[in-house]
């Protein structure tokens, strides 16, 4: 790939990582806010993770939770200690090693790539096999999320059709919404990460723009840049608010939006907009 093209390495974001302490409690609660989960998947020893994935359109989230502590899940742990919520933020790419020299000629500090891969039971008795590559950062200055990319050969076995409709109507991830002490900062060494990004300002801090989503960096008396939210573009509000009703999440009207409280979804606040 050619370096004058570094977009095609790191791009927009491919999938939202929330971590949780307690999978099944997790499930049960995102099943009541109104999203499709898939079956529970089990990632390899040397991961020591388990996951439940949300497929939306052309991007993603998970739930994710350790089921065995091992070198590779520190971070994760560490994140569930600390009260979980969204601990990770993934980028697309089509090629992990040239993300991780470029991330090197930036002055950051990129770990080795790492493939992985999860079985994908189906109906008629075949198993897919998932698999991806990723290259992490080390941590950020100034904040407690893990970045990374992580590149998705086998679409097919992740993006499955039965996944893709929600009662919710839920269609894509619109923005991840970040408090920061210094948004100029924030977005400032973000954007060091991310060659597509394009930065603007907005009435509360500073946002970047990563070709399909947003990443909002709010000004608040923080110590470090931490998750706020996400917000998701949904195909029908109505749909939406009778999703909520039905699983008995309270939800209140924000002008065009409909937000649930963080405390109603995993330490997540969560806005529902018409897309």
């Amino acid at each position: 790939m050619s370096a004058a093209d570094p977009s095609e390495a790191i791009g927009t974001i491919d999938h939202i990582v929330i971590a949780v302490g307690d999978l099944a409690r997790a499930a049960d609660i995102y099943c009541r806010l109104g999203f499709t989960l898939s079956p529970k998947g089990v990632h390899s020893a040397t991961l020591g993770t388990a996951n439940h994935t949300i497929m939306l359109r052309h991007d993603y989230f998970e739930l994710l939770t350790v089921a065995a502590p091992t070198e590779r899940n520190a971070f994760w742990r560490e994140a569930i200690a600390n009260g979980g919520g969204v601990a990770g933020l993934a980028f697309t790419t089509i090629d992990p090693p040239a993300a991780r020299d470029y991330w090197l000629a930036a002055g950051l500090a990129p770990e080795d790539p790492i493939e992985f891969s999860r079985a994908v039971p189906r109906p008629d008795g075949r198993s897919l096999e998932a698999r991806f590559e990723v290259v992490s950062l080390a941590r950020m200055p100034g904040t407690n999320l893990r970045l990374f990319v992580c590149s998705q050969p086998t679409r097919d076995a992740v993006w499955l059709p039965e996944l893709l409709d929600h009662p919710n109507t839920a269609v894509a991830i619109r923005r991840l919404i970040l408090s920061c002490p210094d948004p100029e900062f924030s977005a400032a060494q973000w954007g060091r990460a991310l060659p597509a990004a394009r930065e603007m300002k907005t009435a509360s801090g500073k946002r970047l723009h990563t070709g399909q989503h947003a990443i909002d960096f709010v000004r608040a008396n923080v110590a470090r840049v931490e998750a706020l939210g996400i917000d998701y573009a949904v195909a029908d509000l109505d749909a939406c608010r009778a999703a909520l009703t039905r699983g008995a999440i309270a939800w209140r009207e924000q002008g065009a939006r409909i937000e649930v409280v963080s405390a109603a979804a995993c330490d997540v606040a969560i806005g529902f907009t018409a897309g």
